[in-house]
């Protein structure tokens, strides 16, 4: 493997980090690390890796409390892939090293300390670095800045900040690791750069354009209360904000993404609030279709 070392910031986070702080920089790393190897699985046998990594991917991005037995009962079943993957010397090693990031996010969650974040945070530099050199690219510099990105997002956090900015992190990971696709794609047809990735999965966040297409004509009502005439929750009150907007309130400064569905029994959002984090506009009408609401704004 290449000579790569964790720049300052990284160090300095996997010792001071909460869990929560950690185990989202360490999904990050996880996510991207993956792609290539989902990318390969698809390209040398025509299907989607074995559904167990993308179990475990969303496993780590997961919130809250680690539930140890599922993670353990899960970490067995992927060492049995790897070793069968091994074996078979089917994949190159880089694909490989890139299942074995998420393994170690798995044992990382095991742990259940912070400090086991710079060695995996080091590993999947490693692994960036050897396919950056292999495609004649600097993919080293881009991962390390991908990771000092999540340090700086992540940093100044609290855990319950950290929750809602999951969802946003995995998206920017994913978007990192099609790259990654993308150069290994361009390797592997001897072309210069980056190629188209594969049509097949290749993360486990899907491509959402298909739907941003869908309801791109769709009016966004950022900020407006409605009310729900029918599907789940008919009756109550629905609002919808720009995360960002709502931090312009707070110290912390608006860096949030993504925008929040909140339902309530009543117009100011008071009684009985639930909210739903997605990405966009778009987000908002594909919940709202998927619940069955229409909602009268007027």
């Amino acid at each position: 493997m290449s000579n790569v070392h964790l720049s300052e910031s990284v160090g300095r986070f996997a010792h001071s980090a909460s869990f929560a702080q950690a185990r989202a920089f360490v999904a990050g790393c996880a996510e991207r690390a993956c792609a290539v190897a989902f990318w390969a699985v698809a390209e040398s046998t025509g299907e989607a890796a074995p559904d167990a990594w993308f179990r475990a991917l969303d496993l780590l991005w997961e919130p809250g409390a680690v539930d140890e037995a599922r993670v353990e009962l899960l970490y067995r079943e992927l060492q049995e892939l790897l070793d069968a993957a091994s074996d078979d010397g089917d994949l190159d090693s880089v694909a490989v090293e890139g299942f074995d990031a998420v393994h170690s996010g798995l044992g990382f969650l095991l742990w259940g300390k912070a400090q086991g974040a710079d060695q995996i945070a080091l590993a999947a530099g490693e692994f960036v670095a050897e396919l950056g050199e292999r495609a004649g690219q600097d993919l080293g510099s881009r991962e390390q800045a991908a990771q000092e990105g999540d340090v700086g997002t992540l940093s100044s956090r609290s855990d319950d900040a950290v929750a809602v900015l999951l969802p946003t992190l995995r998206v920017s990971a994913a978007e990192v690791g099609r790259h990654y696709v993308a150069v290994a794609a361009a390797w592997r047809d001897g072309v210069a750069g980056t190629s188209s990735e594969s049509t097949i999965r290749v993360t486990a966040v899907l491509d959402r354009s298909a739907v941003i297409a869908k309801y791109g004509n769709s009016v966004p009502r950022f900020g407006a209360v409605g009310r729900i005439v029918a599907g789940a929750d008919a009756g109550r009150y629905v609002r919808v904000d720009r995360l960002a907007d709502l931090d312009q309130t707070e110290e912390e400064g608006a860096e949030a993404e993504g925008v929040m569905i909140f339902v309530a029994d009543d117009p100011e959002m008071t009684v009985a609030p639930v909210g739903e984090w997605v990405e966009d506009w778009a987000g908002v009408e594909e919940s709202f279709e998927r619940d069955g609401r229409r909602i009268d704004w007027t």
